[in-house]
């Protein structure tokens, strides 16, 4: 009986709150990215990471909650669902990470393999993607 190795996005660091509207820019250019994909026909799908803090109190009006927003992700998929690309955009800099997935032998995950690409250059990430430019 053999198993299957089901490949699940990595959490590669510590995620830290992001103010709203660093959220929604990063959302932004992380579209321009999932457009270029799209035209060629490449599947992938934004995730937004939220923490929904809720507390309780004796009375309706002493409860309250809190939600804080992370970094969103870019994930970048084949048909079949395997994950092949993940892109974030850093907060500091604006550059775009991308984490290209690597299959060993034997279709063994190995650890991704890492790219940094400045900000403002949507087009040099989608080349970064497995099957960009051989679906021109």
């Amino acid at each position: 009986m053999t198993r299957k190795l089901i490949e699940t996005p990595q959490i590669s660091q510590a995620r830290e709150p992001i103010h709203h509207k660093v959220a929604a820019a990063h959302e932004k250019a992380l579209s321009e990215i999932r457009a270029l994909l799209a035209a060629r026909g490449i599947h992938s799908c934004v995730v937004e990471w939220l923490k929904l803090t809720l507390h309780s109190g004796d009375f309706a009006a002493s409860a309250s909650s809190s939600l804080e927003r992370y970094e969103p992700e870019l994930l970048v998929f084949v048909p079949q669902g395997r994950r092949v690309a993940t892109v974030r955009v850093v907060s500091r800099s604006g550059a775009y990470v991308v984490e290209v997935a690597q299959v060993g032998e034997g279709g063994a995950v190995t650890p991704d393999q890492w790219h940094t690409v400045p900000s403002g250059d949507p087009e040099q990430v989608a080349v970064l993607i497995p099957g960009y430019l051989s679906s021109m």
